[in-house]
C-alpha cells in the first residue's frame, strides 16, 4: 500500500503523519554517477551522450583558478561556450538572474556546475529561470508555522545539469536548492527534474580541495543522514541509506582529516555524501538545516561550518521525540550496549567526538558571527521549510533562539 507524501499540493494542509511501518512512496532522482580517479577527463563524451553541445560552466572564482577546473575545460573542449564564474556562498537571486540572462543569450543547452553546494544551487536556479521564466522569487515554496506548507509546482522542462563535485555537500544529488534574497532570507525550491543528470566524483582531483572545506561540508552531509532518520517523511529506504552513510562518514572522515592526501579516504567521504543526498531527496531535512540555512543567509556563515556547530544541539532538541531513531544511529556508530535512552544519548556524544576528530568548529562565537543577529536568524528559521519536516513541532522563534544561544 502506498501513500502520496510528495510535499503537500497547492493548498495548505496539515503536516502528514509519520508513515506506518511498511508504507512507502520513494522517488529515485534518475541521476547517473561516475566515480573514479580521472573521471573528470571523460566530461566531453558524457556531455555529448546527454545531447549537450553548448554548455555554460557555472563556478566560483576560486574554483576557476584551480587545476581541477582547467581539466574540466579541457575535457569539455568546444562544448564549453561560456564560463559563469560569479558564484559566491549562499547563491544570490541577482547573481542567478544574471547567469540565466547570459545562458539565454548564448543559447546554451546544458549547465555544468563545478564546485560545492553554491555552484550546484546556482546552476539549478538558472535552470528554473530558463524553464519557468518570470522572477526567481515567484517560484519559491512557502511555509507558515507550525504546519502549513505551500509547495510551488515547477512543471516546465529544465536543461540538464552536470555536476563536477568538489565538496561533500551533496547538493548536486537533490532536487532542492536554496538561494539568498536581497533581504537575507533563504528562498527554497523543489523540482524533481533539477537533480543532476550526471554527477562526476573524482577523488584524485579532490585532493586539491582543502581538507578543512571537505571536513565541514562532510558534517553537512552527515547531518543529512541524521535528519533523514527522524524526518517526518522518512521511510525504510531512506533509513537504510542514512545508516550506511553514517557508517561511511564515521570511517572515512577521520581518516581523510588525518591524511588529506589519502585518495581512498576522500573517495569514502564522497560516497557517504552522495548517499546523504539520496536520503534527503526523499526524507527531507528538518530544523537543523532550517537554522543552518539562516545562519548562512542572514549571518554569513558557510553552510558546512554552520552544520558542524549546530548538529549535536539540534539532536538534543529532538531527543524527546526521536529517541528510537537516535538509538539506531548510535548502533550504526558502534554503540551496541545500553538501553535505548542511553544509546540515544551516546549518539549525541559520538557526534561531539566526531567534531573533534574532524577538527571542525564547535561554537558559534568562534566564527565571527555577530551575536546581535541571533534573534533575526531565529525568526527566519521558524518559517524555513525544514522546520515543517522536523519531528518536533516548533511554534515560536524563542525555542530556536535558545538553540542558537546554546551553540554560541
Amino acid at each position: 500500500m502506498t501513500q502520496d507524501l510528495t510535499p503537500l499540493a497547492a493548498s495548505a494542509e496539515r503536516a502528514p503523519d509519520i508513515l506506518p511501518a511498511g508504507w512507502l512512496d520513494y522517488r529515485n532522482t534518475g541521476t547517473r554517477v561516475v566515480h573514479r580517479p580521472g573521471a573528470i577527463d571523460t566530461l566531453g563524451a558524457e556531455a555529448k551522450a546527454l545531447g549537450c553541445e553548448r554548455v555554460m560552466v557555472v563556478c566560483g572564482g576560486n574554483t576557476r583558478r584551480s587545476k581541477l577546473f582547467d581539466r574540466v575545460l579541457a575535457a569539455l573542449g568546444p562544448r564549453a561556450v561560456l564560463v559563469f564564474d560569479q558564484v559566491v556562498e549562499h547563491s544570490a537571486v541577482d547573481m542567478v538572474t544574471r547567469g540565466a540572462q547570459l545562458a539565454r543569450e548564448h543559447r546554451v543547452d546544458g549547465l555544468v556546475a563545478v564546485g560545492g553546494g553554491s555552484a550546484s544551487d546556482s546552476a539549478k536556479g538558472i535552470a528554473i529561470l530558463l524553464g519557468e521564466g518570470g522572477r526567481l522569487q515567484e517560484h519559491a515554496s512557502r511555509f507558515e508555522p507550525p504546519d502549513r506548507f505551500f509547495p510551488k509546482p515547477l512543471p516546465a522542462p529544465k536543461l540538464p545539469v552536470i555536476t563536477v563535485v568538489t565538496t561533500a555537500s551533496a547538493a548536486e544529488v537533490t532536487p532542492g536548492l536554496g538561494i539568498r534574497d536581497n533581504d537575507g532570507r533563504k528562498l527554497l525550491f523543489w523540482d524533481n527534474t533539477l537533480a543532476s543528470r550526471l554527477i562526476v566524483l573524482d577523488p584524485e582531483a579532490n585532493v586539491e580541495v582543502p581538507v578543512a572545506v571537505m571536513a565541514t561540508t562532510a558534517m553537512n552531509g552527515f547531518a543529512h543522514c541524521v535528519e533523514g532518520l527522524y524526518s517526518r517523511l522518512r521511510n525504510p529506504i531512506s533509513d537504510a541509506l542514512a545508516l550506511h552513510g553514517i557508517r561511511l562518514f564515521m570511517d572515512a572522515l577521520p581518516r581523510m582529516v588525518a591524511n588529506p592526501k589519502d585518495i581512498d579516504a576522500r573517495a569514502g567521504v564522497l560516497n557517504a555524501a552522495h548517499l546523504s543526498g539520496m536520503v534527503i531527496s526523499n526524507a527531507r531535512v528538518g530544523i537543523h538545516h532550517a537554522i543552518c540555512h539562516c545562519l548562512g543567509a542572514a549571518g554569513g556563515l558557510s553552510h558546512g561550518v554552520a552544520n558542524s556547530i549546530m548538529l549535536p544541539h539540534v539532536m538534543l532538541y529532538n531527543l524527546p521525540v526521536a529517541q528510537t531513531e537516535l538509538a539506531g544511529m548510535a548502533q550504526a556508530m558502534g554503540v551496541m550496549q545500553g538501553t535505548e535512552a542511553e544509546q540515544a544519548q551516546a549518539a549525541i556524544q559520538k557526534v561531539r567526538e566526531l567534531q573533534v576528530s574532524a577538527k571542525v568548529p564547535t561554537r558559534l562565537r568562534d566564527t565571527g558571527l555577530d551575536i546581535s543577529l541571533l534573534p533575526l536568524i531565529a525568526d527566519h528559521a521558524l518559517v524555513d521549510r525544514g522546520t515543517y519536516f522536523n519531528p518536533r513541532r516548533t511554534v515560536s522563534a524563542e525555542a530556536i533562539l535558545q538553540l542558537l544561544k546554546q551553540a554560541w
